[in-house]
């Protein structure tokens, strides 16, 4: 991968706004539309590493990549967890999106979801991936270290 942007991002808020505006200024030159589709997927993937991630002896922080790798975006994030729960929910979460035939219709069921249950968290960010930005997703778990990786073609 040719990497146009990696860091180490301490799990603070203000940090996505500062990626947010590395990767618009990293991508540049590409189309609008695939620019914001980068933004927004890098700031999903920091926010839930944000959210459901800690320090662990394996990942002190968070990582973030932004990559070209033969003719495709890539974004990959890294970050400790030790919760096996919220491992499993994004795990399958990612792999039911990945599979599902109709990725609006799951999309949709989910909003009827928040419909009946409001109180209940959004957990919408990777259905935006998928379907607002046009990522693929993938993610694997070792060693309490949670690596989920986006991609996408530049053109096409």
């Amino acid at each position: 991968m040719q990497p146009l942007l990696s860091t180490s991002i301490r799990p603070v808020w203000t940090n996505i706004r500062a990626t947010r505006a590395s990767v618009r200024e990293a991508l540049a030159q590409y189309p609008g539309a695939l620019v914001d589709a980068a933004a927004m997927t890098a700031c999903e993937l920091l926010e839930n590493a944000i959210k459901y991630g800690e320090e662990v002896p394996a990942a002190r922080s968070i990582l973030f990549t932004l990559g070209l790798i033969e003719g495709r975006i890539e974004i990959v994030v890294v970050n400790g967890c030790t919760d096996q729960s919220s491992v499993d929910r994004l795990l399958d979460r990612i792999r039911s999106v990945r599979d599902a035939p109709n990725k609006t219709d799951l999309y949709v069921e989910r909003l009827q979801e928040l419909l009946v249950s409001p109180g209940e968290s959004a957990n919408l960010g990777i259905y935006r991936i998928v379907l607002e930005g046009g990522f693929a997703l993938d993610a694997r778990y070792a060693d309490e270290v949670v690596t989920v990786t986006a991609s996408r073609r530049v053109y096409g």
